[in-house]
């Protein structure tokens, strides 16, 4: 009798684990969420913190080219030099005077190529009237026709540059294209008691000069409204307080330091900075994994209950500011305040999970 009984817990023992075995792995099979261990709900209440928003930034600058001006067709001796370093040239800036007649500038739509007087017609004769008209040496209707009336005003314009017998002829030589208004001089080679520059010889040249500044950050554009201040800094230390891009300016640049991959000469140049609100504001800390985005890819939202206690999961509209690792941090809201957030809402609402539609 003993060695049946032990026969059979033998067999049991043999058995029955064999036989778990298949039901576990049948039951795996066909319902593996069945067997899968429940998530528990993680729920805490927002962290209220005051964040200045500091935020990694680049500067990114744009230049426009060095210009060279260049003489016309000149001879004679420089008696006069008008423009040095950091002369504003425009249209009627005077640059120098060679045997006594004084030359200007003029930004017009192309250089003057060949002498003009009366009953002659051309576009450049319109070119000439439309540059006097603007020098307030000529008061009638710019057209093609150099007529009486443009020789008074070449006349009264010759006085006005020294020429000691005034004859109502155009000398394109009075004038030095230039290729745009408020060029700002950088050198000019140029000396009085000189020859004059020949044809195509440098009168002055200009610095390369700033076209574009922004301020960058990793979603694009950085949103100034135009009222919130902002401190830059770099490398710790803080260089400016900007409210908009156009604060952003040489001066201020020249307490920066480019990007080493940035030549001094290249084109665009980048400051790598921190940007962060001078005042900070109240903000709501959260974990990362409850903040959910709707169908629109826009509007975002959080679950949660209104208390430990409560048996519903609901949704709040939220506004997401910025965040760190892990964290995300949201604009201050009254309807958070009494509201416990649900740190892992995909794992226990599942497909159910979704901001509501506004």
């Amino acid at each position: 009798m003993k060695r049946a009984i032990s026969a059979l817990l033998i067999a049991l023992a043999v058995v029955l684990p064999t036989v778990g075995v298949g039901v576990f792995s049948w039951a795996q099979a066909h319902d593996p969420q069945a067997l899968a261990p429940k998530p528990t709900a993680v729920l805490q209440q927002p962290n209220p913190i005051d964040d200045d928003g500091a935020t990694e930034a680049t500067i990114i600058v744009t230049f426009n080219p060095a210009v060279t001006v260049n003489a016309p067709n000149w001879t004679g001796i420089i008696t006069r030099v008008d423009v040095a370093a950091g002369s504003s040239v425009s249209t009627g800036t005077p640059l120098l005077a060679i045997n006594g007649v004084t030359r200007l500038a003029a930004a017009t739509a192309s250089p003057f190529y060949r002498t003009l007087d009366e009953g002659m017609q051309g576009d450049d004769v319109l070119q000439l009237e439309t540059l006097l008209q603007q020098l307030e040496y000529f008061s009638g209707w710019p057209d093609t026709n150099y007529d009486w009336i443009t020789a008074a005003a070449v006349r009264n314009l010759e006085s006005d540059l020294g020429i000691a017998q005034p004859s109502g002829g155009f000398d394109p030589s009075w004038f030095v294209w230039i290729p745009g208004e408020g060029l700002a001089v950088d050198t000019v080679p140029l000396a009085v008691n000189h020859t004059a520059p020949a044809q195509g010889e440098t009168v002055f040249a200009t610095a390369r000069s700033i076209n574009t500044i922004a301020l960058t950050v990793a979603t694009g554009a950085f949103p100034f409204d135009g009222t919130t201040r902002y401190v830059l800094s770099q490398q710790n230390a803080d260089i400016a307080t900007i409210v908009a891009d156009s604060d952003i300016n040489a001066g201020l640049l020249d307490h920066l330091t480019a990007s080493e991959d940035d030549s001094a000469q290249s084109d665009t140049r980048r400051y790598a900075v921190t940007i962060r609100r001078e005042q900070p504001v109240r903000m709501l800390a959260v974990p990362t994994s409850s903040v959910l985005t709707g169908q629109n890819g826009t509007d975002t939202c959080v679950f949660g209950k209104t208390g430990t206690d409560d048996t519903d999961y609901s949704a709040r509209a939220v506004t997401v500011s910025n965040g760190s690792l892990g964290v995300s941090h949201l604009a201050a809201n009254d309807a958070l305040s009494d509201f416990y957030v649900l740190a892992n809402p995909l794992d226990i609402l599942g497909k159910d999970a979704q901001c509501p539609s506004n």
